[in-house]
């Protein structure tokens, strides 16, 4: 994979990630609820199952090496980015915001990125061995 490829599949998955965010965040804005709890576990989730179909999908196209250094990226590149957009919406302190939250927003994205790249890979690999066979 080359350098160029693997940078605009990162910037792709990491704006993908933050638009969503952003989208999440408006719509919340706007709802009459007040439940912070309910809506942050459902934007975990939403990001979870985004993320683990991704990643399938790049596993089964690119095999699990490229997709784990593309989603490995895509995590750091989207923990800084949610986080700065988070700070932009409420006015804080993007420093701190950074130090206290971006690890965790970058697992967010990390954690469900690698069965979903292996399960892909596997499928591959099954894939070509019925070809094969």
């Amino acid at each position: 994979m080359s350098f160029l490829r693997l940078l605009t599949a990162v910037l792709a998955r990491t704006a993908v990630l933050t638009l969503g965010y952003v989208a999440f965040a408006e719509v919340l804005s706007h709802s009459d609820s007040t439940d912070a709890l309910g809506a942050g576990l459902l934007f975990f989730l939403l990001v979870l199952v985004l993320v683990l179909v991704w990643s399938a999908y790049d596993g089964l196209r690119r095999g699990v090496g490229a997709a784990l250094l593309t989603w490995a990226l895509t995590a750091a590149a989207s923990g800084a980015s949610l986080v700065a957009a988070y700070v932009l919406r409420e006015s804080g302190d993007l420093g701190a915001e950074l130090r206290d939250s971006w690890l965790f927003f970058a697992l967010l994205v990390a954690v469900p990125a690698v069965p979903g790249a292996a399960v892909g890979a596997v499928v591959r690999r099954a894939r070509r061995h019925r070809a094969t066979a």
